[in-house]
């Protein structure tokens, strides 16, 4: 017989020994009714394990396998491609530029002041210093010397010149005079002849009538020959005296256009100087002036700082037409490696993260491509005041580019240029660096699964 199956007092009795002696056995700690439940439980408690029933498995496989089936067969997928990009003025910004190495000695503008064409920006000194003091002053001083030189030259010949022709002048007045007395002395000479003609005929005819000697009558011809030959002489006197005057007027004309030659040759020689006196001062103060009218965004150097040649100063955004729509004004250029710009084309949807704001709190903006360039951009062809920060967020955000590698530019129109914070429009700005997903291709996803099918089959 099982000891569960005794009634109660026979299981103490059987477990409990008799007792010998009562006052010689020490009482228990517990009572016999503890040990006894305590040996009892040595098989455990009573389980009764049921299993799963099928029809529940059943069940819920076919309800997973229907949603995965619903999911393939209605599901899509869009392809991305992830690039960076800036936020620049639509059309373009202008970035000004030192001309020459130097220090930045004044600036004329600041931050969001619009300017005209042709106003001075800044000045920038590019003064270089030698042993006997600074380089351009000694050279303005070398310049100044050469035409305080020239323009006594100057006044030497014009002086020289000058008393040239008064000497002519005066040659001119002396042959004028002996012209005149020539003349008085030409009219009397002719006057000699003309009597002794007469006279030569009264004598001719006197002898034929017998009351003069042939003597006489060549005593006549003989005095009518002199004075022809002294009327000869005073013509040809005359002659000489106006030729030596002609000889003056063409001295006067040479004298005239020698000073011309001259003094063109001396104000040439002035005009180069005074070229090099402009460039002297040129090379000592540049004045860097806006190349078009707009709005100055950024200034990066302040006066006193030292620039290098070609380093951006400043940029200029040019004055824009007049917005028609809210996204007037500004786009979006994005800059691809090679990798990433095979399936890109115009019209396709950009979605967009600025930097400034999260898009986890302010959501995104998005764009339509409106142009990809044909030829990629060198990091050294990038707009030098965008450079930078282009290249920075190219290897930034995305895995395996690197600052030498060469990037597409796409153009992106911005569906607004403004973004909503706590309900209130906060313009978008030139210059704001972001991130942007290009929506390349949206598909079923069992037509990305069966696409390699669909391919050889097609093919």
């Amino acid at each position: 017989m099982n000891i569960h199956d005794m009634p109660l007092e026979t299981k103490i009795d059987a477990t409990v020994p008799p007792a010998k002696n009562e006052e010689s056995q020490p009482l228990p700690l517990f009572r016999p009714e503890v040990h006894l439940s305590r040996s009892s439980q040595w098989a455990g408690a009573i389980s009764l394990a049921q299993p799963v029933s099928r029809w529940l498995v059943a069940g819920i496989a076919f309800i997973v396998g229907l949603l995965l089936i619903l999911f393939i067969s209605f599901g899509s997928f869009t392809k991305k491609n992830r690039v960076v990009g800036i936020i620049v003025p639509q059309g373009g910004s202008l970035g000004i530029a030192a001309l020459a190495a130097g220090v930045l000695t004044k600036n004329f503008v600041k931050e969001g002041q619009h300017v005209q064409i042709g106003d001075p920006l800044f000045e920038l000194s590019t003064a270089r210093q030698a042993g006997d003091g600074e380089i351009t002053g000694l050279i303005a001083q070398q310049l100044a010397v050469r035409r305080q030189t020239l323009d006594a030259e100057r006044r030497v010949l014009i002086t020289r010149i000058k008393e040239k022709g008064q000497q002519i002048d005066e040659r001119q007045r002396i042959l004028a005079s002996e012209i005149s007395q020539l003349n008085v002395e030409l009219e009397l000479a002719g006057r000699r002849e003309e009597l002794a003609k007469s006279s030569v005929a009264k004598y001719e005819t006197l002898q034929r009538s017998g009351y003069v000697s042939d003597a006489q009558v060549q005593q006549k011809q003989v005095e009518l020959i002199d004075y022809s030959s002294r009327l000869s002489s005073l013509q040809r006197t005359k002659a000489q005296q106006a030729a030596r005057n002609y000889a003056l007027d063409a001295e006067r004309t040479n004298l005239a256009g020698e000073l011309t030659g001259q003094l063109v040759q001396l104000d040439r020689a002035v005009a180069s100087i005074g070229q090099e006196a402009a460039e002297n001062e040129n090379r000592k103060l540049n004045f860097i002036t806006a190349p078009s009218s707009g709005t100055i965004t950024t200034i990066t150097y302040q006066a006193g700082q030292t620039v290098s040649g070609g380093q951006a100063l400043a940029t200029l955004v040019p004055d824009a037409i007049e917005p028609q729509t809210d996204a007037d004004g500004l786009e979006v250029h994005l800059y691809a490696p090679s990798r990433t710009t095979g399936f890109v084309a115009v019209g396709q949807d950009v979605l967009m993260r600025l930097q400034a704001y999260p898009y986890q709190k302010f959501g995104l903006q998005t764009g339509v491509i409106t142009g990809v360039s044909n030829t990629p951009f060198a990091p050294s062809e990038l707009p030098v005041n965008l450079a930078s920060t282009i290249l920075s967020n190219s290897e930034r955000s995305l895995p395996g580019s690197n600052s030498n590698e060469a990037l597409y530019r796409i153009k992106v129109r911005l569906a607004r240029s403004y973004i909503l914070v706590n309900g209130k429009r906060q313009s978008l700005r030139p210059g704001m660096a972001l991130e942007a997903d290009i929506i390349q291709d949206k598909r079923q996803i069992w037509e990305w699964i069966a696409e390699p099918l669909l391919t050889r089959l097609n093919g």
